[in-house]
């Protein structure tokens, strides 16, 4: 088996570094990961500027640009061979519910998916790193179930998985999960920079609002290991019949 790492934490991150140790045990691994840290920036792609690799010793390189970046080019000719599973992460802090549209680890695996190999963003529930060997062991079991069932192969999908930080042996079971929701964020912070000018940073995520029985919220808080299936179809199709008369009622086709 052959797997392809990336992050949005940076080629060096804690996170990282323990994903591939541990599946360097059961398979050929090769890093391509951003040069710092991308957190939140999805599937964005770098149009406009140049891009650069640089090794950081064997089978471990970074790039100048974001967590889709670094897949992306990685599958279309860096690599020079189509690997069996992209795996993203592991990531320092949770990606659930509407944070998966922000994720740059979701967005990395996500990359992965498109170009129709089977992917897994993994994540920590909470910031810090503590219990990262577990963390990645239960990442390789994981990996080695999907390889036992034959799931790992020509048929694309794409998994988020959030591991709790806890002890290997006091982690949960795996519960399959959909993605709960967030209330709106916290207002924006401004400043006053020393030229001063207004400053303004982005506040942090609201808390949760749906995070009920069934959701990755309630799984993880549960100490469960969260697993969701992703889909990249953003269409809206219990909608379709009603915008199809709105359309129809404005005299246009729909």
């Amino acid at each position: 088996m052959k797997i392809l790492i990336s992050n949005d934490d940076g080629y060096r991150a804690d996170g990282l570094v323990a994903l591939r140790d541990a599946l360097s045990t059961i398979a050929d691994v090769e890093v391509v990961a951003p040069e710092h840290n991308n957190s939140a920036k999805s599937n964005a792609l770098t149009l406009h500027t140049p891009l650069y690799v640089h090794s950081a010793g064997p089978g471990v390189r970074y790039v100048n640009g974001t967590p889709a970046d670094c897949v992306h080019i990685a599958l279309t000719g860096l690599l020079g061979y189509r690997p069996d599973l992209v795996v993203s992460g592991i990531n320092n802090g949770a990606n659930m519910g509407d944070d998966t549209l922000y994720s740059g680890t979701v967005g990395a695996a996500m990359e992965g998916y498109l170009f129709g190999i089977p992917s897994i963003a993994f994540s920590q529930v909470d910031k810090g790193w503590s219990h990262l060997d577990a963390a990645a062991e239960k990442a390789k079991q994981l990996v080695l179930q999907l390889q036992a069932q034959s799931l790992i192969g020509p048929r694309p999908w794409l998994l988020n998985v959030n591991l709790p930080n806890a002890p290997f042996a006091q982690m949960g079971q795996t519960r399959l999960s959909r993605l709960g929701r967030r209330h709106s964020a916290e207002p924006v912070i401004t400043q006053i920079s020393p030229r001063g000018e207004t400053m303004y940073w982005i506040g942090n995520a609201g808390p949760a609002m749906d995070d009920g029985e069934g959701t990755d919220f309630h799984a993880t808080r549960h100490g469960h290991v969260s697993v969701t299936p992703l889909k990249v179809d953003l269409t809206d199709f219990e909608q379709l019949g009603h915008w199809a008369q709105a359309f129809a009622q404005a005299g246009g086709r729909a």
